[in-house]
């Protein structure tokens, strides 16, 4: 398996996905698959049907980003085009939704379409899926539960919400040719040797665990049974933080919560806003009962993170590499900004190997497993997967 990457910076579709498709396609042989990422400032329904025209026969999938990259270049505004070679992989999409009325559900029914879509699987075959919810839509957390349930064990894991830069305008996902709200689309990829995954955030503790008495999908209401903006407020002043809610969005950026696992690892939470009722909502599900604490993190720790990922995805594929496919937050590039996140992707690109292609985007949060277990919806995260060549 390998990937050629084609990318476009034009802000018309036509122009974009004819670009982006000529530079993908320009001396590949027999391609099987194209992955397809573009940055939400175009009309979907028109670049899916631009991209459909461009791709003839090859059938393709994908979502909207804040951002996309290829290799270490960031387009803000722009389309890049993955097409998949090689006669050693299989690929099967599914769709299922709307997220909006049944995220489990929808979970399922796009993992149960990509499955059916593939062919038997041939024995010593690995299998990896890429989740790509509408994160603006429904419990992107209960999409990945759904996906879970339906795939079962001895899967490898990666994804993104498909978003924007926390703007909350409407995004879409791409499948079928046609340009979607309010779905999950699976991309599921079966290949002869092991896919590697590597996850990583940068994140440490600030303050004490807390409990969460009280809370209402991702929003945090009570914490140890106390308005839960006064918890948090708490904890930034002891650390000698004055904290006020007109003050919260900006010193959350730099201070998420984490709820531990059993792994000694933390699943973060991106806090967005300060309710009138002291509650604090985040981007992604605050489980009811469940310990969080307040998290710091650093320029130098997060980009020390994303080479970390990217090690380990390289260190988990023998032999060559046939790409990466990176999803990396939109929240880190609003902290770290453009200059921060190129640094990332430096990162990336050096520790996955100079002549790797790479592709990738900025998502609204991000599906993996640690540690090999089960996959949850990260926020604040960098998730990368090493594609066996």
């Amino acid at each position: 398996m390998r990937i050629q990457i084609g990318k476009s910076r034009s802000a018309e579709c036509t122009t974009a996905a004819r670009e982006a498709s000529q530079e993908a396609l320009r001396g590949a042989d027999a391609p099987a698959f194209a992955l397809v990422l573009c940055t939400d400032q175009y009309d979907a329904a028109a670049l899916a049907s631009a991209v459909g025209a461009a791709l003839g026969d090859i059938p393709w999938a994908g979502g909207c980003a804040a951002g996309v990259f290829a290799g270490t270049e960031l387009l803000l505004q722009g389309l890049v085009i993955a097409l998949f070679l090689g006669g050693d992989f299989r690929v099967g999409v599914g769709m299922g939704g709307p997220v909006s009325v049944s995220p489990r559900a929808a979970g399922r029914a796009a993992v149960a379409e990509a499955f059916g879509r593939l062919p038997p699987k041939p024995p010593g075959y690995r299998r990896m899926l890429f989740v790509l919810p509408d994160a603006l839509s429904g419990n992107p957390t209960e999409v990945v539960r759904g996906a879970q349930q339906e795939a079962g064990a001895g899967v490898r894991w990666a994804g993104g919400g498909a978003g924007n830069d926390v703007r909350f305008v409407k995004t879409a996902q791409f499948t079928r040719g046609h340009a979607y709200q309010d779905q999950v689309v699976v991309i599921a990829l079966d290949a002869q040797s092991p896919f590697g995954v590597g996850l990583q955030h940068g994140w440490s503790p600030y303050g004490p665990p807390s409990h969460v008495t009280k809370a209402r999908g991702p929003t945090a209401v009570e914490l140890d049974y106390e308005c839960a903006f006064e918890v948090y407020r708490h904890t930034a002043e002891r650390r000698g933080d004055a904290l006020d809610a007109q003050r919260f969005p900006r010193f959350a950026m730099t201070h998420p919560l984490g709820i531990p696992q059993a792994n000694g690892e933390f699943v973060i939470r991106d806090p967005l806003a300060v309710e009138p009722d002291g509650s604090v909502r985040c981007i992604a599900e605050v489980p009811d009962g469940s310990l969080v604490r307040v998290m710091e993190g650093r320029r130098a720790e997060l980009l020390d993170a994303a080479g970390r990922a990217a090690t380990q995805a390289r260190e988990s594929t023998p032999g060559p590499l046939g790409g990466a496919v990176v999803f990396d937050c939109v929240s880190r590039y609003l902290l770290l900004g453009e200059e921060g996140v190129r640094d990332e992707l430096s990162r990336f690109q050096d520790a996955l190997g100079a002549g790797v292609p790479v592709v990738g985007c900025l998502t609204l949060g991000e599906v993996g497993a640690m540690g090999g277990g089960a996959p949850q919806f990260h926020n604040k995260t960098s998730v990368v997967v090493a594609l066996p060549g």
